[in-house]
């Protein structure tokens, strides 16, 4: 039995399933400490872990990516549709490069300035190509979901998904019957970018997107600063009452999973779910 399944995000081809669940625990106790939350200690949690079936169980990575690696359609949206949500006072600024669409450059520039990911176009474009398989890759997907399946068998009262994660949670959730959980907390989430609802609901522009089965309280805790988290209010997109929290990461750990974990506004959550 376990309180929690967690579900990891982009990038965790680097880590393991030991190391993520260590990290995870630990930011999860030190919130739920300083929220003095009695059950801190006793926590107990399951991954959902499938980073490594992004590079078939290697350890490491060394991406190499340029712009002209990004494939039309999905790639790109995904790639423009971050940029789209930053405030860019030179958005129509020309771009000198002729070797991609201009709204791909223009993009590619603007997040590399806001160091998302490290600011590196080949990690930058590594993060879009993982989101755009897991939503177009069938058999990828239905790997990762069965991950999830086997997180959930632990009978968890709460799921805490960060980044791409939030994604695989909303998107097993939703397609399956009610489960122990009754709590769903999403940190850093994409789930409110338009290329990922178009993939996730094609019918977005006319209804709502189902809620997640069984969920009776969804929380979205979104960072000022972290462009992943682009759309910070996911209320209104679902059909179902989202509570949007923010969050006061600092700029370089905007998008870092244990900073969510251990902000208060995800502590109290937890503390609320659990107590």
């Amino acid at each position: 039995m376990a309180d929690v399944v967690a579900v990891h995000g982009i990038l965790a081809n680097r880590s393991s399933r030991g190391e993520m669940h260590d990290s995870w625990l630990a930011a999860l106790r030190e919130g739920l400490r300083n929220a003095r939350f009695a059950g801190a200690e006793d926590l107990k949690l399951e991954c959902a872990f499938y980073g490594y079936l992004y590079n078939d169980g290697k350890a490491g990575f060394a991406w190499q990516y340029e712009v002209g690696d990004l494939a039309p359609g999905l790639e790109e949206d995904l790639l423009v549709g971050l940029a789209e949500g930053v405030d860019d006072p030179s958005r129509n600024t020309v771009s000198k490069a002729g070797y991609a669409p201009r709204s791909v450059q223009w993009a590619i520039d603007l997040l590399q300035s806001r160091k998302l990911l490290g600011g590196t176009a080949s990690a930058i474009i590594g993060f879009v190509k993982q989101v755009a398989r897991y939503l177009r890759d069938e058999e990828f997907k239905k790997q990762v979901r069965a991950e999830f399946s086997a997180a959930m068998e632990t009978r968890p009262r709460l799921v805490i998904a960060h980044s791409l994660g939030t994604v695989v949670a909303y998107d097993w959730l939703r397609s399956h019957p009610a489960t122990s959980a009754t709590t769903l907390i999403t940190l850093g989430s994409p789930l409110g970018l338009r290329p990922v609802l178009r993939e996730l609901h094609p019918y977005i522009d006319a209804c709502q997107a189902p809620w997640p089965v069984g969920i009776d309280t969804w929380v979205n805790v979104a960072a000022k600063e972290d462009v992943v988290a682009t759309v910070k209010e996911l209320n209104g997109l679902f059909a179902g009452k989202i509570r949007d929290l923010p969050a006061s990461n600092s700029r370089a750990t905007a998008h870092d999973a244990v900073a969510y974990l251990k902000n208060v506004r995800t502590a109290q959550s937890v503390a609320v779910a659990l107590g």
